[in-house]
């Protein structure tokens, strides 16, 4: 009995420590890789899936219509234009303040010269009584519903980028996979879209070769960019850091993101190989 039982207890423990081990790999995997995916545009079509059933349920509380019309209809423009137009950080300002002189110009020829073009086009949409129609919210809602889901699925298996400080992998299944050598080791993030930006966190993921002379890949249309831009940096700083711990190490090593490439070593012809990396 005593020996079952300390059996038992060994199994146990050999259990504990083989999940613990488990653990610990799958955190090191996670300290040393990244995985993001890149998306089509279709993904910014999600907050009129979720205002749908959200409207629905405002209505059922004897929210009122009118201020969920607007708010629909003014979510649906901004929807429209992140997945027809671009609009860069530099663009938007630019028409922040051509808006802002227009607005400007109107309530000064409001006061000096009775002119009342703002107070005409507010009064134009305020006589319209607009009406949130919950039916067609949630129809649109379930609509966008599965080609949202297809599309989320299709990225996972034909977007799928894996980074380590070793290579930018591309994951595409049924395809073969496109990986970078660790050549290229510079990234930049850009914001191409304030609009995305706003919606998503998403940007562009820039990948360019060691000497940053040359663009090796584009990768647009990244959520929360800067979430994966910094989990980035943290592993090519690491891998800068076990590079070169006491002195310089032969071939590469890589510092902010940046590979800085140590001078090949001459060797004499007739000693075996011309140069060592």
């Amino acid at each position: 009995m005593a020996n079952s039982n300390e059996a038992n207890s060994d199994k146990k423990a050999e259990k504990a420590r083989e999940q613990t081990a488990k653990k610990q790999a799958r955190g090191q995997r996670k300290d040393h890789e990244v995985i993001f995916y890149s998306y089509p545009k279709l993904l910014f079509t999600w907050p009129i899936i979720v205002l749908g059933p959200l409207f629905w349920l405002l209505w059922l509380v004897h929210v009122p219509a009118e201020p969920l019309a607007w708010v629909y209809l003014m979510v649906s423009v901004l929807v429209v234009l992140t997945i027809g137009v671009d609009v860069e950080r530099n663009h938007a300002v630019f028409w922040a303040v051509v808006f802002l002189l227009f607005f400007s110009l109107g309530l000064w020829l409001q006061d000096a010269k009775n002119f009342t073009l703002f107070g005409d086009v507010y009064r134009l949409f305020n006589d319209m009584d607009l009406e949130y129609d919950p039916t067609y919210g949630i129809a649109t809602s379930i609509f966008l519903m599965f080609p949202w889901c297809v599309m989320f699925i299709w990225v996972r298996v034909k977007h799928r980028w894996r980074v380590t400080h070793n290579e930018f992998e591309h994951c595409a299944w049924g395809r073969a996979d496109d990986a970078l050598a660790r050549g290229a080791k510079r990234v930049r993030s850009t914001y191409p879209d304030l609009f995305e930006l706003l919606l998503a966190g998403a940007g562009t993921l820039i990948v360019y070769s060691a000497p940053g002379g040359m663009e090796l890949r584009r990768i647009s249309h990244v959520p929360m960019i800067h979430s994966v831009r910094k989990r980035l940096s943290h592993i090519l700083e690491m891998s800068a850091v076990a590079a070169c711990p006491e002195e310089p190490a032969t071939g590469e090593a890589e510092a902010g993101g940046v590979v800085q490439e140590q001078p090949a070593t001459q060797v004499p012809e007739g000693d075996g190989q011309k140069e060592s990396l």
